[in-house]
């Protein structure tokens, strides 16, 4: 059966079946009534490759971007709170949502949690292909006895798939500037949100809960992982080797679980007492053997259903951080309190109030050296959003007051305002306008009447622009500028930068970032390739940036001085928005050199296509030129020679590629000229391709194939598209509509136009003028247009403004035209 959502009834006289099996369909449920009557599945599992991504290690953002920053999000449930040997704190908290959605976000404080600073490590996982999201959801931080500082957190496909994985990394310096985690490793299966304890005869033990089937989600998930069944329930690994290995020893079943979050205290007696969450109240459980049995569970005390935290102070009293007094179930999680026991857990006294407004939540902590004790909590975790600190010491706790003079309630760990403040990024003054929009100057048409005329006049009072970057001497170079939308609906402009021209060696790739659709822009960063910035791969520049199924694809090149040395030709990958990338790997065969890739499209019938730019460079019978300084012109035009032209085709989502056409433009191969091609699907299946000439009569070139892309003529033909020797960009609308950014005009580079067409790219109707000049004046150049359209029918794009302005345009369409393939 695919692995879709289907529906399998087998009717039977007994229509009232029937009907009770579709009722638990419609609920999302999964209904099975056999006997020879009615059979009905709701969802089917999805196949292996898909469960088996939460095997796959995350990746450990050690240098998470703005984005995970206090002002951008909107969603706090603390996870825990540790200190490290030199009195560093750290906090660990969830962002997203206590979902699908969630992920992990780490502060910091170096002034005993007064100030923090935040993000300082992320974890978040990219979704399956087929959408299934990838969370992180459960953990703890812990300092071992050694000082090492550890993060334990689960990783699951959705909410729950019935497994999930309990994962951990290390840092054995926390008090670093710079602290250096190690490769994540998985444990073992279900999830760990408590503290271990280290027990008399040295062993650590790990509490870990497998969830019950209850918890799986969503619906596609039901049946999964059936085998782990008899395990979930409230286990303890133990590890002998401080924590190099970790070995199962056993488990309780406490009826009505609810997530167990169980804590475990070794009493004086050497027996463990385990307390867990449940339905009911806070259940115990016993055992004489260091775990490997446990007595049936009791109530230990009311409690309503949500975390609790107990420890052994330095005293040898108990601590316990719960929700109202130790005989009372609160009917909210409100007033959280501290209490003491001298008497392992038989009595508590005391009562210190540490927090009695609503939403207050999931108690961690730890007891300093000097004898205070810290306790994390969250308040409101989707309205107010707060992570909060309270400090205190056990005579506080048994006055019921505060006594000492150090104590504090109500500190702020973070408090998140994704959405309660102006979005901007850090670095960043509000973006000004590019330049005025004049409507009657954007509704400039040029042989379009009618409907066309009138609808260029109405989107023109929609569109808006604003600069996203200006670069300064002696560094102000913007070029190939790349407008994309990123999987978490973020926008990344990414630019070749360095310098004050190009190519030069000091080119890199730089990106600015906007979290509010291009009112606000970062500070440009630059983008890390894995590669050195000297030698063969001085300069660096990308030509591509694909966004799909979650992940982000970057076709970029290198080189030693200018494109006529040493040019290589390379991809490479981002599971997480561009915030750490693959190791590059060279373009396969002839196109690992002298080669660039320009925007990508995604076939009706689910391909990857992109064009490529090669050039085969001059025959061993020229010679070459000799040496020159800058801006060595003369040897970019004598390697970057004779270009042919293609696509790559990838059918396994970008795992592999073959190569396909060999267009030239003209039967000299000592022509220069930079191609810069794009490509589109038609609704009849014609791909067609468009292609820059220098030189070769002011219009663009263009050529297609009727076979999905696999064989193409060996010459483009001339259009009569005005081009003076600039990229173009063309974009699939609905209604086989094709839209176009250029400059049309066979001599300079301005204005910067926008045309559609909605016959195959036979004709135009509709065209107008979007930028008249550069901000420098009428000799300036309009650049390099390229962006997306998205679904509110915007052709969002980025261009440079005379080399050293990088503008944002959103033009409205003439119609609610939705990209096929947007992202």
């Amino acid at each position: 059966m695919p692995r879709s959502r289907a529906l399998y009834i087998v009717v039977s006289e007994n229509l009232k079946e029937v009907t009770r099996c579709l009722n638990c369909l419609f609920l999302g449920g999964v209904c099975v009534f056999l006997g020879g009557q009615v059979t009905l599945w709701a969802e089917t599992l999805p196949g292996r490759e898909i469960l088996d991504l939460s095997l796959v290690p995350p990746v450990i953002q050690t240098r998470p971007g703005p984005e995970y920053s206090p002002e951008q999000l909107d969603y706090s449930m603390t996870i825990g709170i540790e200190r490290t040997p030199k009195g560093r704190l750290w906090a660990a908290w969830v962002a997203g949502g206590d979902s699908e959605k969630g992920f992990f976000v780490l502060g910091l404080s170096d002034d005993d949690g007064k100030n923090w600073k935040s993000p300082q490590l992320v974890i978040d996982p990219p979704e399956a292909p087929t959408g299934l999201k990838r969370r992180i959801l459960v953990g703890n931080l812990w300092t071992d006895p050694a000082g090492r500082l550890w993060l334990f957190f689960d990783q699951s496909m959705g909410y729950f798939d019935g497994r999930a994985g309990n994962w951990a990394i290390t840092c054995d310096d926390p008090d670093a500037e710079s602290p250096v985690w190690s490769t994540p490793r998985r444990i073992w299966d279900g999830c760990t949100l408590n503290k271990p304890t280290v027990l008399k005869s040295g062993e650590w033990m790990l509490p870990v809960s497998l969830w019950d089937r209850g918890k799986i989600g969503p619906a596609e998930l039901k049946t999964a992982a059936p085998e782990l069944d008899p395990y979930r329930k409230a286990n303890v690994l133990v590890s002998h080797d401080q924590g190099k290995t970790w070995n199962y020893r056993g488990g309780v079943a406490f009826p009505g679980p609810q997530f167990d979050e169980h804590m475990i205290v070794e009493r004086k007696d050497g027996t463990l007492w385990m307390l867990a969450r449940t339905t009911e109240g806070m259940f115990e459980s016993l055992s004489q053997d260091q775990g490997k049995t446990w007595s049936q569970p009791e109530m230990a005390m009311p409690h309503i259903p949500t975390r609790f935290h107990i420890r052994r102070l330095a005293s040898g009293n108990l601590l316990l951080v719960r929700h109202g007094q130790v005989d009372e179930r609160t009917k909210h999680r409100t007033r959280l309190m501290a209490f003491l026991s001298h008497d392992e857990g038989q009595t508590w006294e005391g009562g210190l109030m540490l927090d009695d407004r609503g939403g207050v939540s999931y108690p961690d902590g730890f007891q300093a050296p000097d004898g205070r004790i810290y306790i994390s909590y969250d308040r409101e975790r989707a309205k107010e959003r707060e992570v909060l600190l309270a400090v205190f010491r056990e005579e506080d706790v048994a006055a019921e007051k505060i006594v000492s003079h150090d104590a504090r309630l109500r500190g702020v760990i973070t408090k998140a305002m994704g959405g309660l403040l102006e979005s901007k990024l850090p670095g960043v003054k509000k973006a000004p306008f590019a330049q005025p929009v004049d409507v009657k100057l954007l509704a400039m048409v040029e042989g379009s009447q009618g409907q066309w005329k009138d609808k260029a006049l109405q989107n023109a009072k929609l569109d808006r622009t604003t600069i996203a970057y200006d670069g300064i001497t002696p560094n102000k170079l913007v070029c190939d500028t790349t407008l994309r939308q990123l999987p978490d609906k973020s926008w990344a402009l990414y630019l070749l930068a360095g310098d004050d021209i190009e190519p030069s060696p000091g080119n890199y790739i730089g990106v600015v970032k906007s979290l509010d659709q291009g009112k606000t822009w970062s500070a440009i960063e630059e983008v890390p390739t894995g590669l050195p910035r000297s030698g063969l791969t001085s300069g660096q520049g990308a030509t591509e940036v694909m966004v799909h199924r979650a992940k982000l694809t970057m076709f970029f090149s290198t080189h030693s001085e200018t494109w006529g040395r040493n040019w290589q030709s390379w991809i490479m990958t981002s599971p997480n928005q561009g915030r750490a990338w693959s190791k590059p790997g060279l373009l396969p065969g002839r196109l690992g050199q002298f080669t660039f890739i320009r925007n990508h499209i995604v076939t009706r019938d689910g391909r990857i296509m992109v064009p490529f730019q090669h050039y085969e460079g001059p025959g061993p019978d020229v010679p070459p030129p000799p040496a020159e300084d800058r801006p060595w012109h003369k040897a970019l035009r004598h390697y970057v020679s004779n270009p042919r032209n293609g696509v790559l085709i990838s059918s396994d989502q970008g795992k592999t590629w073959t190569e396909h056409g060999n267009i030239r433009l003209t039967t000299d191969d000592r022509y220069h000229g930079w191609a810069e091609n794009n490509i589109v699907e038609l609704d009849d299946g014609t791909i067609k391709m468009i292609i820059r000439g220098d030189r070769l009569g002011g219009v663009l070139y263009m050529a297609e194939s009727i076979d999905g892309g696999k064989t193409w003529p060996d010459f483009a033909q001339k259009t009569e598209i005005p081009n003076p020797g600039s990229k173009a960009t063309i974009y699939k609308l609905r209604d086989n509509g094709v839209a176009m950014l250029h400059n049309p005009n066979s001599s300079h580079r301005s204005p910067l136009s926008l045309w559609v067409s909605y016959d195959g790219m036979k004709t135009w109707p509709y065209r107008r003028v979007l930028v008249k000049e550069s901000s420098d004046g009428p000799k300036g150049r309009l650049n390099y247009p390229d962006g997306f359209v998205s679904e509110d029918g915007y052709l969002h794009f980025a261009y440079d403004d005379n080399r050293h302005r990088a503008v944002y345009y959103g033009a409205k369409l003439p119609q609610i035209a939705i990209d096929e393939n947007s992202p």
